[in-house]
């Protein structure tokens, strides 16, 4: 069950998430209800298919959760995967994931969204049929703000046989237009306020990003970037009118709605580390180097630390891991070393910004 005052990282299953998960301090994952989004497998440009069969991609995420989250909550998407893919025995791959994670005994959520197929709802339908944990409803903010919205939600809930006391709805604003911001909190207010399902839910989460697709326009050294869906989130909780439900926070942490898809040979990024602060993150970047190079690092861990803005060391774990860097004690690493240092520094701030904002 998601609290009003936890946290939900939206997190794509790769490498340098689970590994933000793993190395999060103990006393913060109460706090915590990652929603995990399973990817299909990378494609091979150069052998024109995918790199894995999907039994391939899919089958270590079990003992993975296990060994990196434990027996924690989590909420588990797999809109992301094509609809029509099935496992090498035909079962849809929501149930092959909760199958596998039962086994484990993990605390999973099937999230499900209004257009998914009759195949993913029946396999959500099945899933809570035999864990009980209810069902998570990922809408956008214009389907929130449909007329027919609480319609389109009870017609789900009459499909899946649940009480919409078992619903977890995470509205996902993704990368809206933040200016003017008290108009945008209008729109979002109108939509909280506007269907009976908000205040009839088990839990409401508004989740949004506003980190950049692209870091190309940046061209200091180092930049503050704004958070603004942390900066909306605290401006429209102040201002929610007296009755409409107060919804939880999450974000995308320090990825974009999109992400990178296409021939990773010739997509070599700048080395870069993101580092969330007060209210933004500050974004230490170097010129690309053609070769690949991992030289820069230790450069751009000084840059951080110097910045006057750097929370020491014992923050987090990846605040030891840039200060580590840029003595010496830790190794430069390499893109996924530097995606778990920022995921994983990123929830424990804001982790500590919702305990601050709740007055904990």
């Amino acid at each position: 069950m998601i609290m009003p005052t936890d946290y939900v990282p939206l997190l794509r299953w790769r490498m340098g998430e689970y590994q933000a998960l793993e190395k999060l301090d103990p006393g913060l994952k109460a706090a915590v209800v990652p929603l995990i989004e399973v990817l299909p497998p990378d494609y091979d440009f150069e052998l024109r298919k995918p790199k894995k069969e999907i039994g391939e991609q899919l089958s270590p995420f079990a003992k993975q959760l296990k060994k990196r989250w434990g027996d924690g909550p989590a909420l588990l998407d797999a809109g992301q995967l094509p609809a029509a893919t099935r496992m090498d025995d035909g079962r849809h791959p929501l149930t092959f994931l909760f199958d596998e994670t039962r086994a484990q005994e993990a605390e999973l959520t099937p999230v499900t969204a209004l257009d998914r197929d009759d195949d993913y709802q029946q396999a959500v339908f099945l899933i809570d049929a035999i864990d009980g944990r209810g069902v998570a409803l990922r809408c956008t903010l214009d389907e929130a703000l449909d007329p027919d919205f609480d319609t389109n939600v009870d017609a789900l809930l009459t499909r899946l046989e649940i009480e919409a006391e078992a619903l977890d709805i995470l509205l996902d604003l993704q990368c809206p237009a933040y200016d003017p911001q008290d108009g945008l909190i209008a729109v979002v207010t109108a939509a909280l306020s506007g269907a009976t399902i908000f205040g009839d839910a088990r839990s409401v989460t508004v989740i949004a990003t506003s980190f950049p697709n692209s870091l190309a326009d940046l061209k200091q050294a180092i930049q503050f970037l704004p958070r603004r869906e942390w900066l909306l989130y605290k401006a429209l909780v102040a201002q929610l009118p007296q009755g409409v439900r107060r919804p939880g926070f999450g974000d995308y942490a320090v990825a974009a709605v999109t992400f990178a898809q296409g021939d990773m040979r010739f997509m070599r990024g700048s080395p870069n580390i993101r580092y969330a602060v007060d209210d933004g993150w500050l974004v230490a970047k170097a010129k690309r180097d053609k070769g690949g190079s991992n030289q820069a690092y230790p450069g751009l861990c000084s840059y951080l630390t110097a910045s006057g803005r750097f929370l020491g060391p014992t923050f987090s774990a990846g605040s030891a891991y840039i200060d580590g860097c840029r003595t010496g004690s830790e190794k430069r690493g390499n893109q996924t070393t530097w995606k778990w240092v920022a995921t994983n520094h990123h929830i424990t701030k804001v982790v500590d910004d919702l305990a601050r904002l709740n007055g904990f």
